[in-house]
């Protein structure tokens, strides 16, 4: 008996049909992935700042007691005070605010991988980091070395960055903008809120323009959006991140103080995240010169803001 194969038209049918299921199914996969990773990194996130909390609590017990602020996650996921113990996926990156030996979830930011975690109102959202090529391009010679210049533009129109710490593929890359964001002078905490007016306020008044700041630049999540710490203005100079400890320091790097021309009499330089390590109502700052100094907490006519932003590679 004579078997009877396929015509070429019952096989196109076939792939005709097999392609439209894959349209379809593709994106639901991709979305299932999507959706896992973000509560995989949620999960992380949690579990991380269960950890910091017993590292404080650890650390009172042997009488080194965590002082009130905001500190910088490194790329090993330790914190300045110690290292923090944590199973499972470790963060890579970001900002912890600590006070009164708890974690302030509402003004904490954790990096997992390629996802950016951030609190609000108690709920915990997830989002993916933006790419550093997606919005930026390179104009220097070399990428991704501290230093580099890249145009990028993240809502607003084009502006020039630098990085300011070079990013792997597990690890984003943190630049920081060509001057500050424009010629407004602020406090660092702010005058109208309920924290304190010395440096325990966490710099709220920079956060709020962040947050203006933020809604012009809408390729980016929030998260993705900080001040820089003096520590990390240090070590990218070439310096130990605690050098400033040690008095008024002249920059070498140019491109972590320039940007001020001297006809701008607002705006004499730009506001860090740290606060004075010596004085409750200081916080430290880069002045148009290149210099470390440091300023009234309310002191709103001098000093203004340069953003970083976190792109992963």
């Amino acid at each position: 008996m004579k078997k009877k194969g396929f015509t070429l038209i019952e096989l196109l049918a076939v792939i005709v049909v097999l392609a439209i299921i894959a349209l379809i199914a593709t994106p639901i996969v991709m979305n299932v992935i999507s959706n896992a990773e973000k509560g995989a990194a949620e999960r992380s996130a949690d579990n991380y700042i269960k950890a910091v909390e017993t590292l404080i609590a650890t650390n009172a017990l042997d009488g080194k007691k965590v002082k009130d602020g905001i500190y910088t996650i490194d790329s090993n996921g330790n914190l300045q005070f110690g290292d923090v113990e944590v199973s499972g996926t470790k963060s890579n990156g970001g900002r912890i605010t600590i006070k009164d030996g708890r974690v302030v979830r509402g003004e904490t930011t954790i990096t997992i991988g390629d996802h950016a975690v951030s609190y609000k109102d108690e709920k915990v959202e997830a989002k993916e980091l933006a790419k550093l090529l997606d919005v930026c391009s390179l104009k220097s010679s070399t990428p991704n070395v501290v230093g580099a210049e890249y145009l990028c533009n993240l809502g607003d129109g084009d502006r020039t960055f630098y990085v300011l710490e070079a990013g792997t593929t597990s690890n984003p890359a943190t630049l920081i903008l060509y001057g500050n964001y424009d010629t407004m002078t602020l406090a660092w905490c702010d005058q109208n809120g309920d924290n304190p007016k010395n440096n325990s306020c966490h710099a709220d008044g920079l956060e709020l323009k962040l947050d203006e700041i933020a809604l012009a630049w809408n390729k980016l999540g929030r998260s993705q959006i900080e001040i820089p710490s003096m520590e990390q203005i240090m070590v990218a100079d070439g310096r130990g991140e605690n050098d400033y400890e040690g008095g008024q320091l002249q920059l070498s790097n140019k491109f972590l103080y320039r940007g001020y021309p001297t006809t701008d009499t607002t705006t004499q330089g730009y506001w860090t995240s740290t606060g004075s390590p010596t004085n409750a109502y200081y916080a430290l700052l880069l002045n148009r010169y290149g210099q470390t100094a440091s300023n009234y907490v309310y002191s709103d006519d001098l000093y203004g803001i340069r953003p970083i932003i976190e792109l992963s590679i």
